[in-house]
């Protein structure tokens, strides 16, 4: 199984904290960087899902293509340089962050 580097594990847990307004272990235990270090594309998957839950967003299918496109990258990492799309990957969910929620 593909695990993430824990560093970004630890910058998708931060994100996905300010999102929910709670601590590690939040959200069910899934604010977590040992969650994230096997499935980072949880990260955005929780913070889309406040966001749809909080009518934040116009419609349901706003992110699809963010999810999908980052889902790939995870599921096949021998196929992408899963390193710099990790970086792409929190830089993009702290943009969505900040646009929404306007931090």
């Amino acid at each position: 199984m593909y695990s993430i580097d824990h560093n970004d594990a630890v910058e998708l847990e931060h994100i996905v904290r300010s999102v929910y307004g709670c601590d590690r272990g939040g959200v069910s235990g899934m604010v977590d960087a040992d969650y994230f270090e096997r499935k980072p594309i949880q990260a955005a998957m929780l913070v889309v899902a406040y966001f749809c839950a909080n009518n934040l967003i116009p419609d349901s299918y706003s992110f699809g293509e963010f999810l999908h496109k980052y889902e790939t990258i995870f599921d096949y990492p021998e196929e992408y340089d899963v390193k710099n799309e990790m970086s792409n990957y929190i830089d993009e969910l702290r943009t969505l962050v900040r646009c929404y929620l306007k931090e």
